[in-house]
């Protein structure tokens, strides 16, 4: 039994020897120091920022349609007699067509708001202050991942 507990002492002190000595570098506080250059940290933000803005695009088209439907649709109701024949019917679709232009506002809001953070002139002035030795913003640095630096852009 105490061939065990002295083995085990042993052990521990051994390894807490070694972890002690053992040598540490600073963590790298920007993605750029870490063990990518500028030009791969620049093609990684091109890569983030061409897969951003489809995306975006996306939200604002599927925004502005639904919009555009729904705006046109509350024009045609108003404009026909439906009121006068069906007014259950017509008081469904106007609740319907409310509900579409919130949720088709609020994708076109949403869409708006990233297209100010990943739109093309966004891209040009974070470019351009990258370049120029300012730091990525940290909207940009928390979103950088590292599959975008092992990637080309398309």
């Amino acid at each position: 039994m105490l061939k065990a507990i002295l083995l085990l002492a042993a052990g521990c002190g051994l390894t807490a020897n070694a972890c002690a000595q053992a040598p540490t570098a600073p963590l790298p506080s920007d993605l750029s120091t870490a063990r990518y250059d500028r030009s791969d940290t620049l093609r990684a933000v091109k890569h983030l920022f061409i897969q951003r803005s489809r995306a975006t695009r996306g939200v604002l088209q599927v925004g502005a349609s639904t919009v555009a439907t729904a705006a046109v649709e509350k024009v045609a109701l108003a404009s026909s007699d439906m009121k006068k024949r069906d007014k259950s019917f017509y008081e469904t679709r106007q609740q319907e067509t409310n509900g579409d232009l919130l949720i088709g506002g609020l994708a076109t809001t949403y869409g708006l708001f990233r297209l100010s953070r990943f739109g093309p002139h966004q891209y040009q002035r974070v470019t351009e202050a990258y370049e120029q030795g300012a730091p990525l913003p940290p909207y940009l640095t928390r979103k950088l991942k590292t599959k975008y630096f092992r990637l080309e852009p398309l």
